[in-house]
């Protein structure tokens, strides 16, 4: 019985390895914005420490306008290289009513 491994076993198993590249990825991000002038807005369950199973990495790039392509590239493949779920908004095309929403919840990197 002891090769039975239960679902709150798989998803405690997942959360970790979800936490694991987020916390690696926001660092190679506080990394580069230091470097190229810009920054990082982590929002959502990565920024509140309080990822789960099936959480993705909430990010919002804010960049000068000629880096801004260059920075979001970096997310999309520092995400795809850690098999780490993304969703990545780019401030410059970001309503204002969606910056407010997320404003008192996010960790800006660097």
């Amino acid at each position: 019985m002891s090769g039975i491994v239960t679902v709150a076993e798989r998803k405690s198993r997942e959360t970790a390895r979800r936490r694991a590249p987020a916390d690696l990825v926001m660092s190679e991000m506080r990394a580069l914005g230091a470097e190229r002038g810009g920054s990082f807005l982590i929002f959502g369950s990565a920024a509140e420490d309080r990822m789960k199973f099936d959480s993705d990495l909430d990010v919002v790039v804010d960049f000068p306008a000629d880096l801004e392509s260059e920075a979001l590239e970096f997310v999309e493949d520092a995400c795809r290289r850690q098999d780490l779920p993304a969703d990545i908004h780019l401030k410059s095309r970001s309503s204002e009513r969606f910056l407010e929403r997320i404003r008192g919840h996010m960790v800006q990197m660097p």
